[in-house]
C-alpha cells in the first residue's frame, strides 16, 4: 500500500536538494515538480462545466474520479512512500484532506526572499537567454537590478510564497518547514525531524556528498539553465543580498518576509 505525502516551497529554497537526499531511501519516491495538483484542478473544472450540459450525479462522481488520479498517476512507481512536489500544495491542503488523506503532511522548504532573488539573479547572469530578461525586453522594460528582481518576485516567487502563507495560516498542523540553511548545515538533524513528521521509520543510509540529482527537471522548459541543478556537496555559496540588491530592495523583501510566520 502506498502512502502519499507532499513537498512544496518557494523556488531556489532547496526542494530539489532535499528531494534528492530523501530519494536515497529505497522506500521513498520524491517527484520533480508534478502536474498532479493541476490535474485535480482541471478535472474539477471540466466536471463542473459538464454538469451544466449533462445530467449526472456530480457530488458522488467527482470525488470518485478524483480519488483515482493520484493512484493512477503513481501506479508505475513501486515505492511505499510517494512525495509529490508542487508549489501550490499548501494552499490546497483542504483539497488533499477531501480527496487523498484526512491527515495530509506537507513538507515546505524555506529560504528568505532576498536570498531567493539573489540566487535567481546569479543564474540569470550566467544565461543570456534567461526568462527574466526575455520577459522584460519583450515589454520594453530596462534590465536594471530592480526590474529584474521585481520580475522574479512577481512572476515566480510570490505565488508559492503566498501559497505557503495561506497554508501556515489555515492548516499549520499539517505542514513542516525545512529551512535551507538547516538542510545545508545539519542535514541529518533535519532528516530526523522530517521522518518524525511523516511518522515513518528513519533511513540510516543517507549520504551528503556526491549527491545524485534524482529530482532534476527540464530546465529549458522553465527558461533558465541550471535552475534545478544541485551541488554534489552540501555548501552554501550565496552572494550578499545587500551588495547585489541594495538597501531599498532588501528592506522591501524583508518587510514581505515578515508576513510568513516560520
Amino acid at each position: 500500500m502506498k502512502h502519499y505525502y507532499f513537498l512544496s516551497g518557494i523556488a531556489r529554497s532547496g526542494s530539489t536538494l532535499l528531494g534528492s537526499i530523501l530519494n536515497q531511501n529505497p522506500d521513498i519516491h520524491v517527484s520533480p515538480t508534478s502536474p498532479l495538483l493541476d490535474l485535480y484542478c482541471m478535472t474539477e473544472e471540466s466536471l463542473q462545466k459538464l454538469s451544466h450540459q449533462y445530467t449526472f450525479d456530480l457530488p458522488n462522481i467527482s470525488p470518485a474520479i478524483h480519488g483515482f488520479l493520484h493512484t493512477s498517476f503513481y501506479s508505475s512507481i513501486p515505492k511505499k512512500y510517494i512525495i509529490d512536489k508542487h508549489r501550490g500544495w499548501p494552499r490546497n491542503i483542504d483539497t488533499i484532506r477531501k480527496i487523498i488523506t484526512p491527515n495530509p503532511k506537507v513538507i515546505c522548504t524555506h529560504r528568505p526572499i532576498v536570498e531567493n532573488v539573489v540566487s535567481f539573479l546569479k543564474l540569470a547572469n550566467k544565461d543570456p537567454n534567461n526568462f527574466i530578461d526575455k520577459d522584460l525586453l519583450s515589454k520594453g522594460v530596462p534590465l536594471t537590478t530592480r526590474n529584474r528582481a521585481m520580475c522574479i518576485w512577481e512572476n515566480y516567487s510570490a505565488d508559492p510564497f503566498y501559497s505557503m502563507k495561506h497554508g501556515l495560516e489555515h492548516n499549520r498542523k499539517y505542514m513542516h518547514i525545512v529551512k535551507y540553511d538547516d538542510i545545508v548545515s545539519n542535514p541529518q538533524q533535519e532528516l530526523e525531524k522530517i521522518y518524525n513528521f511523516l511518522e515513518i521509520d528513519a533511513y540510516k543510509g543517507h549520504y551528503f556528498s556526491n549527491i545524485d540529482n534524482t529530482c532534476a527537471e527540464h530546465d529549458s522548459n522553465w527558461g533558465m539553465k541550471d535552475l534545478h541543478t544541485i551541488k554534489p556537496e552540501l555548501k552554501k555559496t550565496s552572494d550578499d543580498p545587500l551588495t547585489v540588491l541594495g538597501p531599498e530592495l532588501v528592506e522591501y523583501f524583508t518587510q514581505i518576509e515578515k508576513q510568513l510566520n516560520v
